[in-house]
């Protein structure tokens, strides 16, 4: 499979970094592919499983890769001191970046990488703002266009690019020789999109984000390398015969500029999207977990190497009563219930060892973030006197919504709740019923299946619309299209100004014993999960993630866009 190589470019302020982010995972989701990032980390995202993420790389992490997040590292060391050698970082990160991506690609037959820039268009971009001008003439296109094809072809310069452009003598013979031991670090990308911002706008963005300011980050400096930019797309285009996308980003905001850049992406990977395999609805092998212990890949590849960071723990599941429930019936609710409640008893060393586990952490710590959220948001409108309508799916034992409730019994009367569960083992809706009933819900209703069914959801659309609505602890489990797709229906089931309350995990020491024992997980970082509620019409890119202790879980309050997300506008070819 050939991977379509995808570059952002943009001055700093443009958003490309975050555009780059977005990109594969909403790719996946929509087109049902497999779509990788190498920007701010490396990524590979696929429409049912997630294949690298930061601290999860089950088949192993090129050494590019790694050199690429040294580099980075250093350059944001030497750009912060003010260093000369933070340009040079810059590239050497930007040649194994490229390269990473490649090979990342290659390995995981990804159909698309997107990269937060190209060494070869970046550098054509930013180097003027690391070089004395003098009273040097500026290089025209044709000087640029005879640079890359120096660079790319070993073609020999003119000399009148030669005069304008600065000594490339030492870059052209290092691609060579890159080339000849089977690099590949340089070379120009398949399509380009470039977010055209204005100058002054870009600085009054990076002044409102906060932080420091490099010393290129001014205005001439910036004009300077948004004009070289535009050089290198045109360059670009007489070389590949490919027209850069160029997306205003000036008007449009990030949800929008995504929006643009898939449908602009769409027909280039159409071929790909219908090459995809089929994937089940729900994505959790039901292969017996007993067994893994007795894999080498299991024994030798994870737990001796990951021992120290957690592994171990795996080794008493089978000791402890929790540990010996979880390997009978997975992550159900009967699991979550043994975890929220661990402090309700003294408990044995064996269970302090299961409860210690950081994939549990996360659980146990999910639990405190959304009672502590989710408080405030059902005590103003009942203290009002306004009934609130609530819906959660899946809901387990409703932990998140029933403590919040039982410490306002005053006000639980004018509270609708509906709530839904497969429930296989037949434990929640009795229970359910009971606590509701105790508490003096105004109403109750439980609603048996599976959330993606449509007889299911035209159920559940009796109950609406909703006040606030949560949907915790699916993503994960869920593949990225029957994701997308219940978040956009959920949308439609909301009230006005009304709430939903969503998180996703990272991966981390747990993904990879997961991955082994057969499960099927999707791994998103705060900002990829904030630009798929984004894609789903939500508010995604201004609501903030609250973490537990380990960062692995991630919870987010957001509203709905007003109105419904607009068609794409049509992106224009430099």
């Amino acid at each position: 499979m050939t991977t379509l190589q995808v570059a952002v470019l943009g001055i700093d302020g443009s958003g490309k970094s975050s555009l780059a982010q977005a990109l594969p995972v909403v790719l996946a989701a929509e087109l049902g592919l497999v779509a990788g990032s190498a920007s701010e980390d490396f990524w590979v995202y696929g429409p049912d499983q997630d294949h690298l993420a930061p601290r999860f790389h089950p088949r192993g992490f090129p050494v590019a890769a790694r050199l690429s997040r040294l580099a980075k590292r250093l350059a944001k060391r030497a750009a912060r001191r003010g260093s000369r050698l933070y340009p040079y970082l810059k590239l050497a990160q930007m040649l194994f970046q490229d390269d990473a991506a490649v090979a990342i690609g290659r390995r995981y037959r990804a159909a698309v990488m997107t990269g937060d820039g190209n060494l070869i268009l970046s550098a054509t971009g930013r180097a003027g703002n690391y070089r004395d001008r003098g009273p040097r003439e500026r290089a025209t296109d044709d000087d640029v266009e005879s640079a890359y094809r120096l660079l790319l072809e070993n073609q020999p310069l003119p000399a009148e690019a030669a005069r304008r452009l600065p000594a490339l003598g030492a870059a052209a013979t290092v691609a060579k020789w890159l080339r000849r031991i089977g690099f590949d670090g340089v070379w120009l990308p398949d399509v380009v999109i470039f977010l055209d911002l204005p100058p002054a706008t870009a600085l009054e963005r990076i002044g409102h984000r906060g932080g420091a300011v490099d010393a290129h980050e001014n205005l001439a400096d910036m004009t300077h390398a948004r004009e070289s930019y535009l050089k290198s797309l045109a360059a670009y285009q007489r070389i590949t015969g490919t027209a850069g996308c160029v997306l205003d980003a000036s008007q449009a905001n990030p949800g929008e500029i995504l929006r643009q850049a898939v449908e602009y992406l769409r027909p280039r990977l159409r071929k790909a999207a219908a090459a995809a395999a089929h994937i089940q609805v729900l994505g959790t092998s039901r292969q017996a977990t007993g067994r893994t212990a007795l894999k080498p890949a299991y024994l030798f590849g994870y737990l001796l190497k990951r021992f120290f960071q957690g592994a171990w723990r795996e080794l008493s599941f089978p000791l402890s009563g929790p540990g010996r429930e979880l390997l009978r019936e997975g992550y159900s609710a009967g699991v979550m219930r043994i975890i929220y409640e661990q402090d309700e008893k003294p408990q044995p060393l064996l269970n302090k060892v299961f409860f210690g586990y950081p994939l549990h952490r996360a659980v146990y710590d999910r639990l405190q973030i959304l009672t502590a959220a989710i408080e405030p948001l059902l005590r103003a409108p009942l203290k009002d006197g306004h009934r609130v309508r609530l819906f959660s799916a899946p809901s387990g034992f409703a932990y998140d919504l029933l403590r919040p409730l039982a410490r306002m019994p005053e006000l639980a009367k004018h509270v609708k709740l509906v709530t839904a569960d497969l429930d296989p083992h037949g434990a929640l809706a009795p229970e359910l019923t009971q606590r509701a009933r105790d508490l003096g819900l105004g109403n109750f209703q439980m609603i048996l299946g599976d959330i993606t069914n449509a007889a299911v959801r035209d159920e559940i659309a009796t109950g609406g619309p909703y006040d606030l609505a949560l949907f915790v602890g699916l993503s994960s489990w869920l593949p990225k299209a029957p994701t997308v797709e219940h978040l956009r229906w959920l949308r439609g089931q909301l009230a006005e100004d009304a709430v939903l309350v969503t998180d996703c995990f990272s991966a981390d020491t747990y993904a990879e014993g997961g991955r082994l024992a057969g499960y099927k997980a999707n791994y998103y970082s705060p900002a990829a999960y904030q630009a798929l509620l984004e894609w789903c019409g939500y508010a995604g890119l201004e609501a903030a993630a609250a973490s537990g202790r380990d960062r692995l879980n991630h919870v987010f309050v957001t509203r709905p866009r007003a109105g419904r997300p607009r068609p794409a506008a049509t992106a224009k070819s430099n």
